[in-house]
């Protein structure tokens, strides 16, 4: 065989190999695209939260539970956007919620059960407390909300450095790509899945993702000296912003063996949370009663879906309803008051 025609077979070698390639991701892409299709989110300018998703861009969600949801023209998650905003939503992936339809979410339900009060949902992923306290005062001044903030937690034992570097200004703020190559990339429904799965065994590997709570078997006074101051700060914005700050604590849960309904709360910590917002004057909502009821009288868990682990994963409708009952009930309380 000559040179000329070792060439070629090469060249068509790889020809075939672009042409499978480019097939490949093809296929995957459109499978990535019923499947669980985010879309792009970039760097939210306002500082009411680390980013945004793109206006108006549609989420489809087969992956856990099955929803079709249209972002706002802010790029949250609600189905209007109010010229004057009453109660402000802040929160995490739970509150952002793409897995259950729009009209089953916290937000949604909280307009209809308090039709008189307007609710707005700024949740985002990645968004933890810490993340909120961080972003809570460009929030409040881009959203001016005149009754409520509403912050949604799943744990009462956030990070003491977590804390430390919300308080010292040091906090480091979730990443966008607003432009370049990965931008772009983006666009193809199957890039974020490969780039999430490479980058969660990057961080599984280091020990990266993994959620930061305090590792103290005691709660140390040290310790509650900066939950306090941090827990402070977000009493003093709300403050300033002439509202009522209210924290709910959402905490996952699970079944043993019998059936018994368990939640991952350590009570020690528990304890002296409720004990800070209190002294605070944080309105402090637990939801495992709600949860537990759920669960006792209906036979539904608050997390999880039907394509899903028992009770694993995100709220599902039946979570973000008792939650907004649980939250119309208070506010409304409040306002008879």
């Amino acid at each position: 065989m000559n040179k000329t025609s070792g060439l070629g077979n090469k060249f068509r070698f790889l020809i075939k190999l672009l042409i499978a390639g480019v097939s490949a991701v093809a296929i995957l892409s459109v499978i990535s695209f019923f499947y669980s299709y985010t879309g792009i989110h970039v760097t939210n300018h306002t500082g009411a939260t680390d980013y945004v998703w793109q206006k108006n861009q549609f989420m489809l969600n087969m992956k856990e539970g099955f929803s079709i949801v249209k972002m706002d023209e802010n790029g949250f998650n609600n189905a209007e956007v109010f010229d004057d905003t009453d109660i402000l939503l802040m929160g995490s992936s739970h509150m952002e919620s793409y897995q259950v339809l729009q009209k089953e979410n916290c937000a949604s339900l909280l307009n209809e059960y308090i039709p008189d009060l307007r609710t707005y949902n700024i949740g985002i992923s990645g968004h933890t407390i810490c993340r909120i306290a961080d972003n809570m005062e460009s929030a409040l001044k881009e959203f001016s909300p005149s009754k409520y903030v509403l912050i949604e937690t799943n744990t009462v034992q956030p990070d003491a450095d977590g804390m430390n570097e919300v308080l010292n200004g040091e906090a480091t703020s979730i990443k966008s790509y607003d432009s370049g190559i990965l931008f772009w990339l983006q666009k193809i429904p199957a890039f974020k899945p490969l780039y999430n799965q490479f980058d969660n065994w990057i961080n599984v590997k280091s020990g990266k993702n993994e959620d930061k709570v305090s590792e103290e078997t005691v709660v140390s006074e040290e310790y509650k000296e900066t939950l306090s101051l941090f827990l402070g700060k977000i009493k003093n914005e709300a403050d300033k912003a002439g509202v009522v700050p209210i924290i709910f604590y959402a905490p996952n849960e699970s079944l043993d063996s019998d059936g018994i309904l368990h939640f991952s709360t350590d009570m020690k910590y528990y304890d002296v949370y409720k004990s800070i917002c209190e002294s605070h004057g944080i309105v402090f909502i637990d939801m495992s009663p709600s949860f537990k009821s759920l669960y006792e009288n209906e036979n539904v868990l608050a997390h999880g879906f039907s394509n899903t682990a028992v009770g694993v994963g995100h709220l599902n409708k039946y979570g973000h309803n008792a939650i907004a009952e649980t939250l119309a009930a208070e506010i409304c309380k409040r306002e008879a008051e």
